[in-house]
C-alpha cells in the first residue's frame, strides 16, 4: 500500500481571533488528530515541529483518499502531500532511467 507524508501548516487567517474560539479550535484539532492516530485508519504518526506546523505519515490506497483525510482540517491547515516510493521500487526505476538517459547521450 502506498505511503504518504503530509507537511501541514496553520492557515492563520482562517483561525478564530478571540481567545475562546482559538482554544476551542485547537482542542478540536488535537482531539481529531489523536483519534486518527489511535484508530486503525491510514494515519500512522503525527508530530509537530513548531506550534504552527508538523507532519503526518499515512498509508492509504490513493492520494485522493489521503486528501480526504487531510481535508478534515481545512481551512485551518494547509496540506502539502507527497507520496513515498519504497527504495525497492524506486531504485530499479531510477537506475533504468539513468541508463536510458545515458544511452540517449551516447
Amino acid at each position: 500500500m502506498p505511503h504518504y507524508i503530509n507537511h501541514f501548516t496553520c492557515s492563520a487567517a482562517a483561525w478564530p481571533k478571540d481567545r475562546e474560539g482559538e482554544i476551542a479550535a485547537w482542542t478540536d484539532m488535537v482531539g481529531d488528530a489523536s483519534e486518527l492516530v489511535e484508530g486503525e485508519g491510514p494515519v500512522k504518526f503525527t508530530g509537530w515541529i513548531s506550534n504552527t506546523e508538523g507532519y503526518v505519515l499515512l498509508e492509504e490506497k490513493s492520494k485522493a483518499e489521503v486528501i480526504e483525510v487531510c481535508a478534515q482540517f481545512w481551512p485551518l491547515f494547509h496540506n502539502d502531500i507527497m507520496e513515498f516510493v519504497p527504495t525497492a521500487e524506486a531504485g530499479p526505476a531510477i537506475l533504468a532511467g539513468v541508463k536510458r538517459g545515458w544511452e540517449k547521450k551516447a
